[in-house]
């Protein structure tokens, strides 16, 4: 450790913590006590969070003024529409909402929405974040090139970029011409963390690839969007097949739930969150199938999301595959497949998730970008974006559509439409694929 890195982490940050009335340090040492725990200490303390979080809620939570049983299961689900329509009602009497911080959701899924916490909540948020880039290598006060949304740095955050010697840029719309110039401005340091969107980061690698520019990097922390397995290829063939690549899973309701270390699985933060895996109906579902993801927080006691349902598909790792050596002691989910909305459904029951097309696609190097359209069940549009750098031949998407088909049992009508650009959502996150059906219950998945 530097003297630089020495002197932010026991001098300037505890500075800061006082000037800031935040316990930032205090949650970092814990959920570094938290990675040393066994699968039964870590169960214990999950229970015990659990109980104190709903027995809360019941008496200080008015939506939940009538609830009777504290048992998790017996709690109503959580929905984005309930979440709007009930704000209020959702924060707890014993907290002043004035002087609460807020969240929002970047309302990718169609539906924004609020969520508030206390500002210790936010400096733990922030701990536990900081506490995941450790697990890259980082230390404090390594340079740290980050890609955000937040376009506008107040006083604080810039401080915070000045100290923690961070490189911010924004996170989407970045043209070729930029990423170079951000490569060549961050290339001289003696070793650089990258963090940010995963979308954004393998743009920037390929433009690494293309342009020679190698800066030294150590170690890349992904969030906010999902890292393809064609990603991390062009990642790491930019950057070094020895680069430490950590993968998380949150959201912006002020959820960090699970973070991928040591293992292909995300270890989910039980001492934070308790996840259920439930169907169409709310039921359990076996683990190592796939269903709706619903989030119990076991740490805001402000406003306690309790079976939050992200809108989003994972599957939970079954205990007979559980690695047998590890040092973490987290259960574990085995994939996280995204939005409930990024999947392709047909009329014979199977489904198509995101990965379906990048395992078909990332292979044809003519195609640059995709964007799948579904407006009904027995027929499929894709729009994509001709890399001008490859032979292109209409045989190619001759050849994607027999792939394709051959996944569907030719039940799909599947047309293509070239495009120049291709619309990223309202957060301005790209999107692979766009489901314009209405509800339909998912029967199976390949």
């Amino acid at each position: 450790m530097s003297f630089y890195n020495s002197l932010l982490k026991y001098f300037i940050l505890p500075v800061g913590d006082t000037f800031a009335s935040g316990n930032y340090l205090k949650h970092i040492k814990e959920w570094k006590t938290f990675d040393l725990k066994s699968e039964t200490e870590l169960n214990a303390i999950q229970e015990t969070k659990l109980k104190d979080v709903l027995e809360h809620a019941i008496a200080n939570i008015p939506f939940y003024a009538h609830q009777k049983s504290n048992d998790l299961k017996d709690f109503p689900i959580l929905t984005k529409a309930i979440l709007r329509e009930h704000t209020q009602a959702l924060v707890s009497k014993s907290y002043e909402i004035s002087k609460l911080d807020i969240h929002h959701s970047s309302g990718s899924t169609g539906q924004q929405s609020f969520t508030y916490m206390t500002k210790d909540h936010t400096f733990y948020l922030r701990a536990l974040q900081t506490h995941w880039w450790h697990w890259s290598g980082y230390n404090f006060g390594d340079p740290l090139l980050q890609f955000g949304i937040s376009q506008k740095r107040s006083v604080l955050k810039s401080l915070k970029d000045f100290f923690f010697r961070t490189t911010y840029v924004k996170a989407f719309g970045l043209s070729e011409t930029e990423l170079k110039v951000i490569l060549q401005k961050v290339k001289k340091k003696k070793k650089l963390y990258v963090a940010g969107y995963p979308s954004v980061i393998n743009q920037l690698a390929k433009v690494s690839l293309s342009t020679q520019i190698k800066p030294n990097v150590k170690g890349i922390i992904c969030f906010g969007d999902k890292l393809f397995d064609h990603y991390k290829t062009t990642i790491t063939k930019a950057f070094g097949n020895n680069i430490a690549l950590v993968d998380t899973y949150g959201c912006a309701e002020g959820l960090l739930m699970a973070c991928k270390n040591e293992t292909e699985y995300y270890s989910i933060m039980s001492p934070h969150v308790c996840i259920e895996i439930v169907d169409d109906e709310g039921r359990p579902v076996d683990d190592g199938d796939i269903g709706n993801v619903l989030v119990t927080c076991l740490s805001n006691y402000a406003m306690p999301l309790i079976r939050y349902k992200l809108g989003d598909l994972a599957v939970k790792l079954p205990k007979e595959d559980y690695p047998k050596s590890i040092s973490l002691h987290y259960p574990l989910l085995k994939k996280v497949i995204g939005r409930e909305t990024d999947v392709v459904k047909t009329t014979i029951g199977i489904t198509l998730n995101i990965h379906s097309f990048t395992g078909v696609l990332e292979y044809y190097q003519a195609i640059e970008q995709y964007k799948i359209i579904q407006n009904d069940l027995e027929s499929i549009q894709i729009e994509y974006i001709v890399d001008k750098t490859h032979p292109f031949d209409v045989n190619v998407l001759q050849d994607i559509q027999l792939k394709l088909q051959t996944l569907t049992k030719n039940c799909l009508n599947i047309t293509f439409k070239q495009v120049e650009k291709i619309k990223p959502t309202k957060s301005g996150k790209p999107q692979i694929i766009e489901s314009n059906l209405k509800a339909t219950k998912t029967v199976s998945t390949s």
